[in-house]
């Protein structure tokens, strides 16, 4: 089966678990213009009542049907995720709030995206340009590292709002860093993280099926990784990422937001870049590592412009998808002059 033909069949199971829970609901199949001009077909179930729906994008489902899941529970999980997602709207915000300004404009922030790849929706959006890269606006009703649910702001909402694009810009930056408080991160720090956040989810799973079986004797606490207790792994984790750490390997600190997610934008935090590059008396190569996050790392460390280049080509060719790239080059950020260059 192609993927279009899945796309249809999607289509119709889900209409009729629609019909079957709901009584009522249209169901639709679209084609959503995403980051750097990436387009993805995705599903929403439309209903009289409801003022906004969530998007449901349809490509991993279609990888995990290759992969031998069934459909009807494909159709399943996306009716669910439907319903799911529908009480967590209600419950953050009544979307009928949204067309007025005042009740949204404390969850208006922003995020970074590269300016050619994204032309095409640009002209849609309102935005600021900085060097090659441009700053839109979004609503934030839920967003973390594994859901979100963001309504971006079009220039229809600036007419709704009866508000100018200077309003939303000073509002957006005022709100960004509170709602997305900055990180910065040793690189060693961050693969840790990474490391024991996966040996977490794991061990969660594994819990959960211990305590589902029923078993007499299960005790959370008494869990264990391997031969190590949760907390030994987690400091055994942290030594050997140490480890590889050489003496003359150069110092790279990531930064993002606490949320870990559209996390690039914190460059333009004020005056958190030159707090940084003050306290290590250095200028600043900044690595667009992706919309997430950049990496920082001092201008003096023996390594070419052409090499960190190369090295962003080589990330961005094999290591991301398209929607999460940000740029193809560096930039250094002077901090005498407190100011990012190409």
């Amino acid at each position: 089966m192609n993927y279009e033909k899945f796309v249809k069949e999607v289509k119709r199971g889900v209409e009729d678990i629609v019909e079957r829970e709901l009584g009522e609901g249209v169901v639709v199949v679209r084609n959503v213009l995403k980051n750097n001009n990436v387009r993805r077909k995705a599903i929403s179930i439309v209903r009289k009542e409801e003022v906004a729906t969530p998007t449901i994008y349809l490509r991993n489902y279609f990888v995990d049907f290759k992969h031998g899941r069934d459909m009807t529970n494909i159709c399943t999980e996306i009716f669910n995720m439907y319903l799911y997602s529908m009480d967590s709207f209600n419950a953050d915000i009544d979307l009928r709030d949204i067309a007025d300004f005042e009740k949204v404009k404390t969850m208006i922030h922003y995020k970074l995206i590269n300016y050619e790849m994204n032309k095409e929706l640009l002209n849609k959006v309102p935005y600021l340009k900085f060097l090659d890269l441009a700053i839109v606006f979004n609503i934030v009703i839920e967003e973390d590292m594994y859901n979100s649910a963001t309504a971006l702001i079009k220039k229809e909402h600036l007419d709704m709002w009866n508000v100018s694009k200077r309003e939303i810009e000073d509002v957006a930056l005022s709100n960004t860093p509170k709602l997305m408080p900055p990180v910065i991160i040793r690189m060693e720090d961050m693969l840790a993280e990474m490391i024991i956040n996966d040996i977490s989810m794991n061990w969660d799973n594994e819990e959960d099926e211990s305590a589902d079986t029923g078993q007499e004797n299960y005790i959370k606490e008494d869990c264990v990784y391997g031969e190590n207790s949760k907390e030994k792994m987690s400091e055994y984790v942290r030594e050997e990422i140490e480890k590889m750490k050489c003496d003359d390997k150069i110092d790279m600190y990531v930064l993002t937001n606490e949320k870990r997610i559209n996390g690039a934008g914190t460059i333009f935090y004020d005056g958190l870049l030159k707090k940084f590059a003050d306290k290590i008396e250095k200028d600043l190569i900044i690595i667009p590592s992706s919309i997430h996050e950049v990496i920082l790392i001092p201008s003096d460390n023996g390594i070419t412009d052409e090499e960190v280049n190369e090295m962003i080509d080589e990330v961005n060719e094999n290591e991301l998808e398209t929607v999460e790239i940000l740029s193809n080059h560096m930039y250094l950020y002077r901090r005498k002059e407190d100011r990012i260059y190409m």
